[in-house]
């Protein structure tokens, strides 16, 4: 049995997306294949086992036999789990995972292990992504986000702390400005280190978008009007704190987003409603006037009232679009015809030996 465990350099480097689309191109191969998910960050409670939000959808409709929904996800961090870890009141962790893992893994000709957000993640607990990789016996597939013009300081720090674990690396989410600059530069800079890049994939705003509702849902808000076009898609979101003249060319910078301002500001959210906008997001709990109001509805533009303020809408909005979420069939398939596009997969799997 062979062991592909997907992690990244940085949260929101695509690593879910990517394990996911391993799954399926390796079933669609004729393999039995595993899933496993060694630490969980998103806690949920299923018949009385709390597991992880990801690794329950997974388990439950990716895979052609489930296993025991206790083994899928071992250690999930709760609030429980951080206090008795800092109370050094927690023994047996290792074993738990392997126990697991065997589970999962018993009559499989593949596992692909959704492993660790960065390099420092489970360190606490004696789980780093490289002793996690020497207990499971696994190669790691290794996502990174190349970020502008930066060196590639993180992925090499990871090659030389995996060592031979270290399969290979796939850069993602690269933007076409920065495609020539990743082909001819850090592409090359990387494989004279030793560390093998088997594939460069290019930026899709859409499998960041979120739809109108699931910003309702985030943020508690209230949707004021046009409760029927909470379907519609955003891609990005602007924050609007400035006069009008300069929001209206401020805002048309962007199509497909969202904006948060103030409730009060009826003269930014009518710019913002003159331009390509799904939805306004009013923060402070504050109304907007009739005639705003009435602007949106004619429009067909959701107005969205929150009682936080703009920051922490801003804060909730940047993580909600920061994840790609699994559970969205479009945005799997999308992330498997990309990886099928931008990889030699025969050779992808080669390298690790399958």
């Amino acid at each position: 049995m062979r062991a592909i465990l997907v992690t990244s350099t940085a949260p929101y480097s695509g690593k879910s997306g990517i394990a996911l689309a391993l799954i399926h191109e390796l079933q669609e191969r004729g393999l039995d294949v595993g899933y496993f998910k060694p630490f969980g960050t998103m806690p949920v409670t299923v018949e009385g086992v709390t597991t992880d939000q990801d690794a329950l959808y997974v388990n439950r409709c990716c895979l052609n036999d489930p296993v025991p929904l206790a083994d899928i996800c071992p250690i999930v961090r709760t609030q429980a789990f951080v206090e008795s870890v800092l109370a050094h009141d927690v023994k047996g962790l290792k074993e738990r995972l392997v126990s697991a893992y065997m589970s999962c893994a018993e009559g499989r000709d593949v596992m692909v292990i959704e492993g660790h957000s960065d390099l420092y993640q489970g360190r606490s607990i004696g789980l780093s992504v490289e002793r996690v990789a020497e207990l499971l016996d696994a190669s790691v597939l290794l996502i990174d986000r190349p970020n502008g013009m930066d060196l590639p300081d993180d992925v090499l720090t990871v090659a030389q702390i995996l060592g031979n674990h270290l399969g290979g690396v796939l850069l993602n989410w690269v933007h076409e400005s920065q495609n020539d600059f990743v082909l001819r530069r850090v592409s090359p800079f990387l494989q004279a280190a030793g560390v093998k890049v088997l594939g460069i994939l290019p930026q899709d705003a859409s499998l960041s978008s979120v739809t109108v509702g699931e910003i309702v849902d985030a943020l508690g808000g209230t949707v004021l009007c046009a409760d029927d076009r909470l379907d519609e898609t955003v891609e990005a979101f602007m924050v609007g704190a400035m006069g009008q003249d300069k929001a209206l060319r401020f805002f048309r910078r962007k199509a497909r987003k969202a904006v948060i301002t103030g409730g009060d500001r009826a003269d930014v959210q009518l710019a913002a409603l003159e331009t390509n906008t799904r939805a306004l997001i009013l923060t402070g709990n504050l109304p907007p006037g009739a005639l705003v109001l009435a602007r949106a509805e004619e429009l067909g533009v959701p107005m969205i009232m929150v009682d936080t303020d703009t920051l922490t809408a801003v804060e909730k909005m940047e993580a909600l679009m920061g994840h790609v979420r699994l559970h969205d069939v479009n945005k799997a398939a999308r992330i498997r015809e990309m990886l099928g596009q931008a990889v030699d997969m025969d050779a992808l799997l080669a390298e690790f030996g399958i």
